[in-house]
């Protein structure tokens, strides 16, 4: 089963949906908290640039674990983050299969079936993957649609939290919550609710943010499920050190 990332996207997209709706939205007080969270994260963004970390990617299907890997991460000079896969992914248990000439006709049959499910399995997750990377790369055009909407609106999360929400952003029905520490100008948590052809195949990724003790806001733990197929894909980074200059 294919590794299916979608690695802290919302670190870099939420930069540039701030610009974005800066420059569409009338609100002064949504203005104020967008602005503030652009510049919180670009000045995150840049010390984060300072460390290596470790990501834990769990697949599961129905409930039980597929697959488990492990990478060393770190921002390579292009911005993008590379990853050193550490140590060997486990052997798979072979499934058992009855003798002689059973063994050789009914198991390529049952070969070629589960090949064939697999495949639809990799193409509706690429889908799902493609779908959710058009919410965390988000377009001005998409953004200036939802704005002149009325479809971005401010609310509170409790205590010193505050959510900028997006509604009806590129399907009817879907939702985009970010939720903003007023204190600390820091994201905390991004939501993303969706659907592909219909609202039975709803995909779903939620990323949540810690703080280091240094300061740098990172993406704790990043979860896209897709409901309809009882995937879910959980990607989990800690570990994080300085890199010697």
């Amino acid at each position: 089963m294919r590794t299916w990332q979608i690695a802290a996207p919302a670190l870099a997209a939420v930069s540039f949906l701030a610009s974005s709706v800066i420059a569409q939205d009338p609100k002064q007080a949504l203005q104020e908290k967008v602005a503030a969270l652009k510049q919180s994260m670009a000045q995150n963004q840049a010390a984060l640039r300072q460390y290596s970390w470790t990501a834990r990617t769990e697949i599961s299907l129905k409930g039980e674990v597929k697959k488990t890997t492990e990478s060393l991460c770190r921002y390579g000079p292009d911005g993008k983050v590379q990853k050193t896969p550490l140590g060997a992914p486990a052997a798979q248990a072979q499934p058992q299969s009855g003798g002689g000439r059973q063994r050789r006709g009914g198991g390529a049959l049952k070969e070629k079936v589960v090949e064939k499910k697999k495949d639809e399995m990799e193409d509706y997750m690429e889908r799902a993957v493609a779908l959710i990377h058009n919410y965390v790369s988000p377009s001005p055009e998409r953004i200036q649609a939802a704005v002149q909407a009325g479809n971005v609106s401010l609310g509170q999360a409790g205590g010193d939290q505050v959510q900028i929400k997006f509604s009806n952003y590129l399907k009817s029905g879907d939702a985009m919550v970010l939720t903003l520490d007023k204190s600390a100008k820091a994201l905390r948590r991004v939501a993303i609710d969706s659907y592909l052809d219909d609202q039975k195949d709803a995909v779903a990724l939620h990323v949540d943010f810690a703080t280091l003790p240094d300061g740098p806001n990172y993406a704790a733990a990043t979860t896209f499920t897709a409901a309809a197929k009882k995937i879910q894909v959980v990607t989990r980074n800690s570990n994080y050190q300085k890199i010697a200059q």
